[in-house]
């Protein structure tokens, strides 16, 4: 009897171990997809949220009454003019700025977040003596991942790509508006920082980054396991059954709208905060912190301005979890096919 006590004990170990797993390289898979398919979104959603930030040089130009001075910053009415504007100023390429560098963050990204929020699921599982967490339980684990990717992973990599993505560069003009490109490209961006600014240059808004990560993660991981269970019919745990695609996507793109609409000014501040730097914005200008920039930006451009590039992220992140999760419950069905990590 102890004998088979234990084999059953090895065995629901190997079945957790598996599905966690599975729920890792499927979640990087579709990082892939959802990256490739969905960049320019995110670059034009950078662009809307920076609209209106005025930069050092520019100030400097009017105060010397120069061609910029009667021109006022860049700003762009919604997402069709915003990417209308960039493709016709500086070329259809100019929606990939950061893609690079995107990539390797997603890679890294969901590897984390999936993996520490299903490792911590399946240990809080054993630990209950139970195949399947509670709501509760979903909430906290979503929340240590998303905590975990915003330090490890998710700030130094946004602040190289929201830098890239704020360069306003033209197709085949590498001086626009009489403007050398400050960034090479990704390496250059991100040694630079550390030479200009230091190491901690590359974790600028991190605090920001931490509570929209961790908003986000909680309540996408708990409203797509609510979903699945309560909606599908499907059982938790050890479950070897899947959600066909369109149950996929479906689940996936409600799940993931729930954190972007609570946690939007935590965004464009985080974003204000990575783009700003000694050389491009003028000192008595540039944010102190997040509490400086929440109620500056409120007094300066009004409230509506905290929840600029909320429709374009909605766009880019909601159909991209869609995507994701696809592939994750794809995957999950092919190893079951398959008998790949059981």
């Amino acid at each position: 009897m102890k004998k088979a006590s234990s084999s059953s004990l090895d065995s629901s170990t190997n079945n957790h171990q598996g599905s966690v797993w599975r729920s890792i390289i499927g979640g990087v898979i579709g990082g892939w997809v959802e990256a490739c398919s969905l960049h320019p979104l995110d670059t034009i959603k950078t662009r809307l949220q920076l609209s209106g930030r005025q930069t050092r040089s520019a100030i400097a130009d009017m105060a010397r009454g120069g061609t910029m001075a009667a021109t006022p910053p860049k700003m762009y009415t919604g997402i069709l003019d915003c990417g209308a504007t960039v493709i016709k100023e500086e070329g259809v390429q100019a929606l990939y700025k950061g893609l690079s560098p995107f990539l390797v963050n997603i890679s890294c990204k969901y590897f984390v977040r999936f993996g520490t929020n299903f490792h911590l699921r399946s240990a809080v599982a054993k630990h209950s003596g139970t195949e399947s967490t509670t709501t509760l339980q979903n909430l906290g684990c979503g929340m240590v991942a998303g905590t975990t990717e915003a330090l490890l992973v998710v700030t130094p990599f946004e602040v190289v790509k929201t830098r890239l993505q704020a360069q306003v560069t033209k197709a085949n003009d590498a001086n626009f508006m009489g403007q050398t490109p400050k960034y090479k490209g990704p390496i250059h961006c991100a040694t630079r920082i550390v030479a200009k600014e230091g190491f901690q240059g590359l974790w600028k808004g991190a605090g920001p980054t931490v509570f929209r990560q961790a908003t986000n993660q909680a309540s996408m991981f708990t409203a797509y396991s609510w979903i699945r269970v309560n909606v599908w019919g499907l059982s938790g745990g050890k479950s070897k059954e899947g959600l066909s695609p369109w149950q996929a996507a479906i689940t996936g793109l409600v799940a993931s709208t729930v954190g972007p609409l609570l946690n939007c000014p935590a965004d464009v501040i985080k974003t204000r905060l990575m783009v700003q730097t000694n050389s491009t914005v003028d000192p008595s200008r540039r944010y102190k912190g997040f509490v400086d920039a929440y109620f500056r930006i409120w007094r300066e451009e009004g409230y509506g301005a905290l929840y600029k590039g909320i429709f374009p992220r909605l766009a880019r992140l909601a159909p991209g979890q869609a995507i994701t999760w696809m592939v994750v419950e794809e995957f999950r069905t092919i190893c079951n096919q398959r008998q790949w990590l059981m």
